[in-house]
């Protein structure tokens, strides 16, 4: 079965005028589904839900396109000519140019086998005879924005914060009754916010080595099938071989969070599941499996990542 590439479903005959179209695969390489709406000419909105290692195939794009990806859960990874790897991570805010005839990424990979997300495509000459037509008032302009913020093969990334927060959590979340218009008033209020941002907003994201991402990977994938593991950062970069500072500052770009906590959250949510799962042992018990000696340790802990003590956690869920 062909792979799709997360930005090849833009890429289609433009002629063509669907309400919909969705890009679905289900194989050994996990499963995903692209769901693209046309919200005016020139302009896309594409919701990305995949479940699968990569989804990567070389496509050069036939016209000039400003991309703004938004990362709602996972992380998604591109690779750049010379091996050098970059992540859009969860709350991230990426603006991107794709120009004609030019192929802006030479390999991509889906990291923790999870990337849930939406792109808004804008085809540059299309789009801006669209928003000259339709909302002169904003005087937004493409090239202006495009410029500014990725002018010269450079990224605009954003770390989550409110403003941006606020415009993609509502598009999460859409009453179909309502949805075209919707989506029309959404990107206009994107492309607003961007347009405010100048060059102080812009910046590259961060680039690691092949070795540095599959070692920072390995000590991902560790962490989740040994949750109650007492090893140490510092044993972790000696284990997959990848220094300390580089393997914190890749895995906070792949997690979203850092190592520390990324590990506390798994071990709680592990000892979560001993709760429902073994009734017969004692929250002392779990606490002690999870590498707590002190119980009131372990309940202060628990309660920071679920909100609630183990001991309520456990009589909810009986």
């Amino acid at each position: 079965m062909k792979e799709f590439q997360f930005h090849d479903i833009y890429f289609l005959d433009q002629k063509k005028k669907c309400v919909d179209n969705v890009v679905q695969q289900n194989g050994e390489n996990g499963s995903g589904e692209m769901l693209r709406y046309d919200v005016a000419p020139g302009i896309q909105i594409t919701y990305n839900n995949l479940n699968m290692d990569t989804c990567y195939r070389p496509i050069i794009p036939e016209q000039d396109f400003l991309q703004i990806d938004h990362c709602l859960e996972g992380c998604y990874e591109c690779e750049l000519a010379g091996g050098a790897v970059s992540f859009l991570g969860e709350g991230d805010l990426s603006v991107s140019s794709l120009c004609k005839g030019q192929q802006l990424f030479v390999g991509s990979r889906i990291p923790l086998k999870k990337y849930r997300g939406i792109t808004v495509l804008l085809e540059t000459k299309t789009a801006q005879e669209t928003l000259n037509a339709d909302f002169r008032q904003a005087d937004i302009n493409l090239n202006k924005i495009k410029d500014a913020l990725c002018g010269d093969g450079r990224s605009l990334l954003i770390k989550s914060k409110h403003e941006v927060d606020h415009i993609f959590s509502e598009l999460y979340h859409v009453d179909e009754r309502i949805q075209y218009p919707y989506f029309w008033v959404k990107v206009i209020e994107l492309l607003l916010y961007l347009s405010l941002l100048d060059a102080s907003y812009v910046k590259k994201p961060r680039q690691f080595s092949e070795e540095v991402s599959k070692g920072t990977q390995k000590a991902y994938q560790y962490i989740i099938e040994n949750p109650f593991s007492k090893v140490t950062i510092a044993e972790l970069s000696e284990m997959f071989h990848v220094a300390e500072s580089s393997m914190k500052r890749c895995f906070a770009s792949i997690a979203g969070s850092s190592i520390g906590t990324f590990m506390k959250v798994k071990r709680m949510e592990a000892a979560a599941d001993l709760l429902v799962s073994e009734p017969q042992l004692s929250i002392c018990e779990v606490a002690e499996a999870a590498g707590y000696e002190n119980q009131s340790k372990f309940s202060a802990a628990f309660k920071s990542v679920f909100g609630v003590t183990p001991f309520a956690y456990r009589c909810k869920s009986w």
